[in-house]
């Protein structure tokens, strides 16, 4: 083999190298799954929570899975395993047999409570040389709960500082770790929880050891728990302080986000402006849902970080948000569905457009259903000219439900969310029955709506007199007249 040849066998070899490192291997047997598809996600957004799916696992008829997932850094991962939602930390280059819990299917009533938190648990890995992270962060995680529910009240109300340094000193002895390494950080963003107890009202001491000299690590679940322990409430508490009053004066003059960016580094805990800019961003996320702010600003700015953000992981970020804050807001579009009729049609939200769509959330064993169904029998046939009505029937079998259509005549649409389960999430379906009213251009015009019961007609009327009124205002003839002298 000649010189060439070898050089190009060796760059073909790295290559090879350098791809298998960036993959994961998932594997394993579990009887309990098969057939099943289980969907792993990982966080994307510290600040809203959002997740977003790492890979599917298709578990075949014998229980086995076989999954290769590329990933470029250590991943925290959960999969979602029925009454329980298993966690694992994903290394690059790494191969993890999995042992998972029992299989234990949700019941139709967890699905929809509201209330209803799947059980987190540790996913098990069956090969011992994939265990070293997972193990060393369970242990670290079991020890420093123990010495803080132990010691929290103490140190509270005393500002023991000494005490909790003193805990965090034992659990770096412990748990040691590399200098700049994935556990490393995980510790330092761990122990913002302690210190925010010791230094008690003194937040920015916490701020300066726990944020301004460690890199913005939003892929790490302790950075989520410390910029939400943290930051709570941001504005509110900044705006207060006389170190604030420039942001807080750039805020209500309704100025872009790179300006209060700049002015927010000028204060010296936050001159990185990746940090500066996680934070405005939880503070903003935060006003929004207290309903005591300008909430249009405060979509405008998210939509302006987007664009100017510092870098591509604020920009995601904001892009994130601004989705989130107009998920399902009125006047947005209403998330699109293609569905199978009760007959077996399919049906899509955008067949609708034209009229006026009053859509509804259902489970046929819920009794509240059951009451309202008789009263959209009554919309159906004395408004049918006005709107569409459309039920999304969320039973897990759907035989219930066309026999229930069929005994009561029922004459309207009645889709299952079979073909498309993601309807469930899009509409933020927690509690039974919901409703929304979509206006004949696909956007949300009430949302959540009235139920049947709750004075629909005149809520409705109304809707309709806002909506022709709109549009005629827009259609408005360019043409002058009299009355615009």
């Amino acid at each position: 083999m000649n010189k060439a040849s070898l050089i190009v066998s060796a760059i073909l070899i790295c290559a090879v190298q350098a791809i298998a490192q960036k993959n994961v291997v998932i594997k394993g047997k579990a009887p309990e799954y098969a057939n099943y598809s289980l969907v792993l996600e990982t966080m994307i957004n510290p600040i809203s929570s959002e997740m977003r799916d790492l890979h599917t696992i298709k578990v075949d008829k014998e229980g086995a899975f076989y999954e290769v997932i590329e990933i470029n850094e250590i991943t925290y991962a959960s999969l979602d395993v029925g009454r329980f939602r298993g966690n694992i930390y994903l290394e690059p280059g790494q191969s993890y047999e999995l042992i998972l819990p029992p299989f234990q299917p949700r019941t139709d009533a967890e699905r929809f409570n509201p209330f209803f938190i799947p059980e987190d648990v540790v996913i098990g890995i069956a090969n011992k040389e994939a265990q070293a992270l997972n193990r060393t962060i369970i242990e670290f995680d079991y020890a420093f709960q123990q010495l803080y529910d132990e010691n929290a009240m103490s140190i509270f109300s005393r500002g023991n500082v000494k005490k909790a340094n003193s805990i965090i000193n034992e659990l770096d002895s412990l748990y040691p770790a590399n200098v700049g390494s994935y556990f490393y950080k995980y510790k330092e963003y761990a122990y913002a929880e302690l210190k925010t107890l010791a230094y008690k009202r003194q937040k920015r001491r916490v701020i300066e050891e726990v944020f301004t000299n460690n890199d913005v690590e939003t892929n790490l679940p302790s950075f989520k728990t410390a910029l939400n322990t943290v930051f709570k409430s941001f504005f509110t508490s900044y705006f207060s302080t006389s170190i604030g009053d420039s942001l807080k004066g750039a805020f209500t003059n309704q100025v872009g986000f790179d300006t209060l960016s700049t002015i927010l580094q000028t204060d010296p805990l936050f001159t990185n402006p990746e940090l500066a800019e996680v934070v405005l961003l939880k503070g903003l996320y935060d006003a929004f849902y207290t309903g005591r702010y300008n909430e249009v600003q405060i979509i405008n700015l998210f939509n302006n970080a987007e664009k100017v953000g510092c870098s591509k992981e604020i920009k995601n970020l904001a892009k994130g948000l601004h989705k989130k804050v107009n998920w399902l807001r009125a006047g947005t579009r209403a998330p699109g569905f293609t569905l199978y009729r009760l007959d077996g049609k399919e049906k899509s939200l955008s067949d609708y457009e034209g009229h006026f769509v009053y859509l509804s959330f259902i489970h046929t064993e819920n009794h509240a259903c059951k009451q309202d169904l008789q009263l959209l029998n009554v919309i159906a046939k004395k408004m049918r000219r006005d709107v569409k009505l459309v039920t999304i029937i969320l039973d897990e079998d759907p035989t219930n439900a066309e026999k229930m259509v069929k005994d009561n005549k029922y004459k309207w649409d009645f889709l299952h969310y079979g073909l498309m389960p993601k309807v469930v999430l899009d509409y933020d379906i927690k509690a039974l029955p919901v409703y929304y009213i979509i206006d004949p251009e696909g956007k949300l015009r009430l949302s959540p709506s009235p139920s049947p019961g709750e004075d629909f007609a005149p809520v409705f009327q109304e809707v309709i007199r806002q909506y022709k009124y709109e549009n005629l205002r827009r259609n408005r003839s360019k043409a002058k007249t009299i009355y615009d002298l």
